[in-house]
């Protein structure tokens, strides 16, 4: 303290480092676990990030593979350079899967290129918004996953697949996003997430997709199954069991939102009467055509119940809710 004034003495290794002279600004900001951040004028002008991918590759699916993984590394610039002309059917390909990424158009493109930008900026992007997305809409498909087996729905089918392609488009967003606030303290202190709930989201997102992929094996298995087969009795079971997950989802995500124990503490009576009645489902299935097919679904109901109680878990990662 000098006088009246508080002072910040800084290192100088740092300060060489950084070529930091008198009258020189620095940003110095607060984080949410009560430290500061200073950074030097040139570490807050932000460099575009560019990738170069070489085509032609022996499989398409390596290339797609590479393209998503330099967005989900974030890199702002994403550049498909041809040794060759890229051939029609290739370009397609590749323009369907860029799309499949939120926030990412082409910007340029010729006979042997494609260029793809990053245009969204990260600190207007929101975590929990996008998280919240995602759970809405995976509850919604495990619904009418169930209802698309009961009346062999083939168009709610197809409806729960085609919301399974927008789960995966926020779930890259969202794992880009906290990447990137991992790797940059400006951008976490700015969406206010610390390191801590970066691991959090990236893990709790990934239950949610993998709740969407449990709705859609169930959707598909409605093909396998006559609807004549479905007795009253496993009707009823299979709505009681829908409507005890999508309860358990929102207690699930409200209790990892809010690091609340009470929110978490029921999902343990949840899971007791999910496996209660999933025992009772399994009891219910005839020995018939279907009789494989209906433990495949049982299977996957199993899962979304346990996917749901490790969301709850987050909130208590010392104490697991469910042994």
């Amino acid at each position: 303290m000098g006088g009246g004034t508080l002072l910040i003495s800084l290192p100088k290794n740092w300060v060489i480092a950084n070529k930091i002279r008198k009258s020189d600004f620095l940003s110095v900001e607060s984080t949410m676990g009560g430290g500061l951040l200073i950074h030097s004028v040139e570490l807050t002008d932000k460099k575009t990030k560019e990738i170069s991918i070489t085509y032609p590759v022996e499989d398409m699916q390596r290339l797609i593979n590479l393209i998503t993984g330099a967005y989900l590394l974030g890199f702002d610039v994403i550049k498909v350079m041809g040794n060759e002309r890229i051939s029609y059917e290739d370009g397609e390909i590749m323009k369907k899967a860029i799309r499949q990424l939120v926030g990412i158009e082409i910007v340029e493109e010729d006979s042997k290129s494609i260029t793809s930008q990053f245009l969204l900026e990260p600190t207007a992007l929101d975590p929990e918004r996008t998280f919240r997305r995602m759970h809405m809409i995976t509850r919604g498909m495990l619904s009418d996953a169930i209802q698309s087996l009961l009346q062999s729905d083939h168009l709610l089918k197809k409806i729960v697949s085609d919301r399974d392609d927008e789960v995966d488009r926020l779930y890259f967003l969202l794992v880009r996003l906290v990447r990137a606030a991992t790797l940059d303290t400006q951008l976490s202190t700015k969406i206010k997430v610390s390191t801590i709930d970066c691991l959090d989201y990236r893990l709790s997102a990934y239950l949610l997709e993998a709740i969407g992929d449990s709705a859609v094996d169930i959707a598909n298995s409605a093909g396998n199954i006559s609807v004549k087969l479905i007795n009253p009795s496993t009707r009823k079971s299979l709505e009681k069991i829908g409507s005890l997950l999508e309860k358990m989802q929102e207690v699930s995500v409200k209790s990892f939102l809010s690091r609340s124990p009470d929110e978490g503490r029921k999902i343990i009576s949840l899971y007791s009467d999910v496996n209660r009645e999933l025992s009772n489902l399994e009891s219910l299935v005839e020995s018939n055509n279907s009789k494989n097919t209906m433990f495949q679904i049982i299977a996957s109901l199993n899962k979304i119940s346990r996917y749901n109680v490790d969301i709850a878990d987050l909130a208590f990662p010392m104490n697991p809710l469910v042994e």
